[in-house]
């Protein structure tokens, strides 16, 4: 039995390290009859021809038994009793060629049923049983046995070297789909945490866009339209724009007399007529009541009273309900440098248009205009 676990041992030790369970019970077989007949030979007893052949039988039914029954702790118990109650029990009648005859069948017969294992399997162990026909062209001599049992330990050694060399690939391999598991998460991480940036980029800049959006108008409110005043002032490319600061003429009376949804509609009517005349480049918003900024993209006063115009007649030919607009013009850096003082140009321009009869526009700036 300390033979069975020598073997069992070390079939167990190479089977777990390379954790190839598939090949554990044929090295255990193969160790533990290597053993067994070593410690004979080795100890002194004479292994006939007949014995010899009586352990490959022995094995190779073992291997067809586990084979089906795939029990390793039942065969390794009949591995162990069929080698040590039998070897006195053959009969004597039974020659070497009926043995030789029995031993080529099993191994047909093992071939057989083992032809949908892998292949490299199947090459062992025919090789492997094949050394046992060297015994009928040589006389039978211990160290015949001998060499025999050296040939079947170096097949058993190329068996192990080629379970490890398959281990080895399977590892490499498995460490290649590890490490391009990993890139491919690192690249989904990465890829999935640009989207959601982008997306949250999106959903900041829409929340902003809304936050500086009049409600009404659909136009930039007051911090929008500021904000966008000083964008042009800290824009080292603008040189030059223009400001048009305008309101609706008579306002209060629109909604005093037709009620406050007819001045909503004033407002919206506004916005649709600049909106068709308004250049890309150019931003409207909303300042405040009916108060409304144009900002006119590199524009001079001379350019800025020539839109302004334009802006005047449209809306007092298209708006609805019918109304007109006062407007006044601020152009920087000359008129200045701020937003306040842009827009206090602008207001003068705006209360000179009232105070000259409304509908129209006027420049109160230092600018000289022909």
């Amino acid at each position: 039995m300390n033979l069975l676990l020598i073997a069992h041992s070390g079939a167990f030790f190479i089977s777990n390290i390379t954790n190839n369970k598939e090949n554990n019970f044929i090295l255990k077989s193969f160790l533990f009859s290597i053993i067994f007949i070593l410690y004979n030979t080795l100890g002194g007893n004479f292994i006939s021809v007949r014995l010899f052949y009586h352990y490959e039988i022995f094995l190779i039914a073992l291997l067809i038994i586990n084979y089906h029954i795939n029990n390793h702790i039942f065969t390794s118990v009949f591995l162990a009793i069929g080698l040590i109650m039998t070897t006195d029990l053959i009969p004597l009648y039974i020659t070497n060629t009926n043995m030789l005859t029995v031993l080529t069948i099993l191994l047909v017969f093992l071939m057989l049923i083992m032809r949908k294992s892998k292949k490299y399997i199947r090459n062992y162990l025919l090789v492997y049983f094949l050394t046992t026909y060297l015994l009928q062209f040589y006389a039978v001599t211990n160290e015949i046995f001998l060499t025999i049992m050296l040939l079947k330990m170096i097949i058993i050694g190329l068996f192990v070297q080629n379970i490890i060399k398959q281990y080895q690939t399977k590892v490499k391999k498995n460490q290649e789909r590890l490490i391009n598991l990993e890139e491919n998460f690192e690249n989904k991480v990465k890829m999935e945490a640009k989207k959601r940036t982008i997306s949250l980029e999106k959903i900041n800049e829409k929340a902003l866009q809304k936050a500086k959006t009049d409600k009404l108008t659909s136009t930039l409110n007051k911090d929008g339209i500021l904000g966008k005043i000083k964008e042009f002032i800290q824009d080292n490319r603008i040189k030059s724009f223009s400001v048009l600061f305008f309101d609706i003429d008579d306002f209060k009376s629109i909604n005093d007399n037709y009620g406050h949804n007819v001045g909503d509609k004033a407002l919206r009517s506004l916005a649709i007529n600049v909106n068709s005349l308004k250049r890309v480049e150019d931003h409207f918003g909303r300042y405040g009541g009916d108060e409304f900024i144009i900002l006119l993209k590199d524009a001079t006063t001379a350019q800025a009273m020539m839109i302004a115009d334009r802006y005047k007649n449209k809306i007092s030919n298209n708006s609805s309900p019918e109304f007109t607009i006062s407007m006044g013009i601020s152009t920087y850096p000359n008129d200045g440098r701020t937003v306040d003082e842009l827009l206090r140009i602008a207001d003068l321009g705006l209360y000179a248009t009232k105070e000259k009869g409304k509908n129209g526009f006027a420049y109160k700036g230092v600018n000289k205009v022909y």
